[in-house]
């Protein structure tokens, strides 16, 4: 058996059952991505604009999953799948299926060594990708095993119905469970933590580990390093906000203390700064064992976010 024998798996009907599978599969990650982000901070930039793109991407996911559905089994399945039958054909133990569900990690491997070109993780990228096509080629077993009909028997729209009604039912289902675990406290929505003045104290700096921007002690005074805050002398009518507390840094000293937001209800820190026309208010965020500061800066629909972590 030669590695020519394999070119089926490139045929029409696996393209289209890899695909299938694989756009049906793309709205239930979605969905569990997003129940498993209820216990997550949304740094306070969720609102009209995440819904309204929510409600964008809904109403362009039919146009969209077929393509996405065809490009993932162009790009990850079906080399996968091809590679895992030659293999199997070629040692002839162990059931195809499982060669093909091995033969994932090839091309994800591909995707993990361009993901490391860039900085990225290999290791990751790699078994994420290798994932994403562990239901599609089951599918395509699936079809292939029906008996009397196989695969070449199943017309494509039927393929994709039973896909797309299959995803719909899961998803369903998947809101619903979520929906109830909320209810009945399984699942609790993320908590900002109450921290006092001595777990607030201390060094803060940039998340990517850069250099300190506060220092606040215990006794109430703050060392500020350059950072942007918010200035009452800043022009409300300036058209980029980022601008504008880039032109509102400072570099000296002040007071701070903990407070509590009159909007959201968070705790916040609100630094009264020496020598600087204006105020710093950081919102606390984290855990109580991992405890972040952050303020959103810029567009309410594309928000920036500092964040601060403790040394």
């Amino acid at each position: 058996m030669t590695w020519g024998n394999v070119r089926d798996a490139w045929d029409n009907e696996h393209v289209t059952a890899a695909a299938a599978a694989g756009a049906a599969q793309l709205p239930v990650a979605a969905v569990v991505a997003f129940v498993l982000s209820l216990d997550d901070d949304s740094y306070g930039t969720a609102g009209y604009g995440g819904a309204f793109g929510l409600v964008c991407v809904a109403l362009l996911l039919p146009l969209l999953l077929p393509v996405l559905g065809l490009v993932h089994a162009c790009v990850q399945t079906v080399p996968g799948l091809a590679l895992g039958r030659a293999v199997a054909r070629r040692v002839r133990r162990g059931p195809e299926w499982a060669w093909t569900l091995a033969g994932q990690l090839v091309p994800g491997a591909g995707w993990g060594i361009v993901f490391a070109a860039f900085g990225g993780p290999f290791a990751g990228v790699t078994l994420w990708a290798a994932a994403s096509g562990v239901l599609p080629a089951l599918a395509v077993a699936y079809w292939e095993g029906r008996p009397g009909r196989g695969l070449a028997r199943a017309p494509r729209r039927r393929i994709w119905f039973r896909s797309g009604l299959a995803s719909a039912g899961l998803c369903v289902a998947l809101v619903g469970a979520s929906f109830l675990a909320t209810v009945t406290g399984v699942i609790r929505e993320y908590e900002p933590p109450q921290l006092g003045v001595e777990q607030v104290a201390g060094v803060w700096r940039h998340e990517d580990g850069g250099k300190a921007v506060l220092r606040l002690r215990a006794d109430g005074r703050v060392d500020l390093a350059p950072n942007p805050y918010e200035d009452s002398t800043v022009d409300e009518d300036m058209v980029d906000p980022v601008d504008a507390l880039e032109a509102s840094r400072c570099e000296t000293t002040g007071t701070w203390t903990i407070d509590v937001d009159v909007d959201d209800r968070r705790p916040v820190v609100v630094i009264e700064t020496d020598g600087c026309d204006g105020r710093e208010t950081w919102t606390i965020g984290g855990t109580e064992d991992d405890p972040e500061l952050f303020v959103v800066l810029g567009d309410v629909d594309a928000p920036e976010v500092e964040i601060l972590v403790k040394d």
